[in-house]
């Protein structure tokens, strides 16, 4: 057999294998790679939500504040109210300290509803990837995308399923409105959500989501890094997270009181 032949041979192998290759797992391996590529450049997608192990609570002086039926205590006394604005169900609150808090107050599974209207991202992608039962409730369905990582992506998962997999990849990938790749469960008396961000690293922003069966809120929190002062600490975020209720009267204006 001719040096030649023999080459024939091998590319035409080759060939055939990397054609049964693709036709098997191409579509597993392209889907694989960009949930990859994801994770590499926006690290809380290889994130899951763990248990928050810190639950010490800070009892200095604060305020508390309320809006839309939204109350909770904050470890500071130096809300900015001239600053503070109020568009529809979000308030913006300033600190004099260069701190801010968004504040946004929702009926309970506000995010399934909307999206059930505007079909973007279309509700049966998940049932499809996690069952229906994930469209019970907004925290079940945020539940299920914190806990999707690449590394769910395999050459034997299902072509369905792998761009399924990869398409929640995206939207958790753009969903946490935090500088952060941390997740902390996070539990009160009246409420269940996730922590967004790590205090210890000082990220410039942080979120708090608490899901209750009749209400949700989410507490976008900002931070002022260019100051040499300690950072917000966790027994801080604790104050917030463990005071936060539903109030008895739902007012449209933003109120602070001494805690």
């Amino acid at each position: 057999m001719s040096k030649w032949t023999r080459r024939l041979l091998w590319l035409g192998a080759l060939a055939v294998v990397s054609g049964a290759y693709l036709w098997f797992f191409g579509v597993q391996t392209f889907f694989a790679l960009y949930a990859r590529r994801i994770g590499r450049q926006i690290p809380i997608v290889k994130s899951v939500p763990v248990e928050l192990q810190d639950l010490t609570v800070s009892s200095v002086q604060g305020e508390r504040l309320s809006f839309l039926g939204a109350e909770f205590e904050v470890p500071w006394d130096d809300v900015d109210e001239a600053k503070t604005r109020i568009v529809g169900n979000w308030a913006l609150i300033n600190f004099r300290s260069g701190n801010s808090i968004i504040l946004c107050v929702s009926p309970p599974d506000g995010f399934i509803t909307s999206m059930s209207k505007s079909k973007t991202p279309d509700p049966k992608l998940f049932a499809a990837i996690y069952g229906p039962e994930v469209l019970r409730s907004d925290y079940a369905l945020h539940k299920a995308i914190f806990e999707t990582t690449p590394s769910q992506i395999t050459l034997f998962t299902p072509a369905n399923r792998a761009a399924g997999l990869s398409s929640v990849i995206l939207i958790k990938a753009i969903m946490p409105p935090t500088t952060d790749w941390a997740i902390y469960n996070i539990r009160s008396k009246g409420f269940k959500g996730f922590q967004l961000g790590n205090p210890v690293r000082r990220p410039k922003k942080m979120c708090l989501e608490l899901y209750a069966d009749d209400v949700e809120f989410e507490i976008n929190i900002s931070q002022n890094t260019s100051e040499p002062t300690q950072g917000i600490t966790q027994a801080e975020l604790n104050r917030i997270i463990q005071t936060a209720h539903k109030a008895a009267h739902v007012q449209s204006i933003f109120t602070v009181n001494p805690s």
